[in-house]
């Protein structure tokens, strides 16, 4: 009964968790998610800084299902907070760098690259404003003109020679 396997027991993994801190990012979308009155599982939020490396077979399970089906609702706000701030993109990478691996270091590397996308997108010119404007081919429209038969020979006032 004493030869437990490591991690089995669930107050020992608790324990462990509770060692973790909450970075700056999950901190910030905490916040986000206040401000905004969402609700979001704290088991969620509490798994964000776990390193990968680190999970148990249920926290595999909750980033796979609950996690990862969400990534795009998480970036979507930490980019709200990354514009907020003023887009302090080398800040990030730094802080990026002191973070292991972890679902909230994904979500985090995800906001610096869908800015750096926007970016690249914002410097190239518009393919629509680069194509020449093509109209509509020109008609040749042939006029008719009536009432010209035997007047012809008649001169108009305005046509009329004055020396």
């Amino acid at each position: 009964m004493d030869a437990m396997e490591p991690g089995g027991n669930p107050q020992e993994a608790q324990a462990k968790r509770k060692r973790f801190f909450r970075s700056f990012f999950t901190k910030k979308l905490e916040r986000k998610f206040d401000e905004k009155q969402l609700e979001i599982p704290q088991r969620l939020l509490s798994l964000m800084d776990v390193p990968f490396e680190e999970f148990t077979p249920e926290d595999k399970v909750t980033y796979e299902t609950e996690i990862k089906p969400l990534t795009f609702v998480f970036v979507e706000h930490l980019m709200e907070v990354y514009e907020t701030m003023g887009r302090p993109r080398r800040g990030w990478e730094e802080m990026l760098e002191r973070i292991d691996p972890s679902p909230i270091k994904v979500l985090a590397s995800l906001v610096i690259h869908e800015d750096e996308k926007a970016q690249l997108i914002g410097d190239e010119p518009d393919p629509a404003e680069l194509a020449p404007i093509v109209s509509a081919p020109t008609e040749k429209i042939s006029v008719r003109v009536y009432g010209r038969g035997k007047e012809q020979d008649k001169e108009r006032w305005w046509e009329k020679k004055l020396f």
